[in-house]
Formats: C-alpha cells, structure tokens, sequence
C-alpha cells in the first residue's frame, strides 16, 4: 500500500476512536457505569491519543525537513512508523496517568517513573 492510504486510515480510525470517545462521555454517567464502560473509555482514548500523535509527530517529522522536495517512500513510512511507535507510547504514558490519577495516587514521582520507563523502552525499541 502507499502512504496516502496510510495516511487516511490512521486519520479515519482516530475520528472513529474519537466518536466513540465522544459518546461514551455524552451518553454514560461514570458514577454508575460498569468495568466495561471504563475500559471502552480507555480504549477508545488510547486508540485517539495514539492517532492524533503519530499525526503529529509525523507531520513535524515532515515539515522539518532541511531540503524540501518529495521524501523517498521509503524515508517516509519509515518516519511514519517512528512516529507511531512515538505516539503509542505516548498515549500509554496518558492512559497510565489518568489512571493512576482516577485511583488518586497520581504524583509526581510516579509520572517521572513511568516517562523514565518510557524512554527506556523507546531507547531500546530505536536501537534494535
């Protein structure tokens, strides 16, 4: 496949994710959903995070090019996947923090911890 196609899924499965997100905070009360609803929030919260920052980061990635002109197919799906790997992480780190934070034992070392894990994770994952 080629990058537009790429490109357009990632788009169409965040503004689905996002939908969902958005009508399981319109239609169910949090005081008296179930286990379900939560982990459908969380899921569809991921799924969107992880989305809108590989956008993101690809199209920094894109536009801060030093020479401009078409990047190689090859450059570009590679700086794709970077950016998705970049974006699922991410996205873990904010799922892992509104979750600690709905539990109320968010602090600021536990935030330290997990970005150091994180950076852990992304070091050894851009090595391999």
């Amino acid at each position: 496949m080629k990058l537009p196609v790429y490109l357009a899924g990632l788009v169409l499965a965040t503004l689905l994710a996002g939908g969902c997100l958005s009508a399981i905070l319109i239609y169910f009360n949090p005081n008296t959903s179930g286990i379900l609803i939560f982990i459908l929030f969380y899921l569809s919260l991921l799924i969107t995070a992880t989305g809108f920052f590989t956008l993101i980061g690809f199209f920094i990635r894109r536009f801060s090019r030093k020479r401009r002109g078409p990047l190689p197919v090859r450059q570009a799906v590679r700086n794709l996947e970077v950016s998705f790997r970049q974006g699922m992480l991410l996205g873990i780190i904010l799922i892992i923090a509104l979750i600690l934070q709905s539990q109320r034992i968010l602090f600021w070392w536990n935030i330290l911890l997990i970005v150091i894990v994180v950076g852990l994770v992304e070091w050894w994952l851009s090595k391999r």
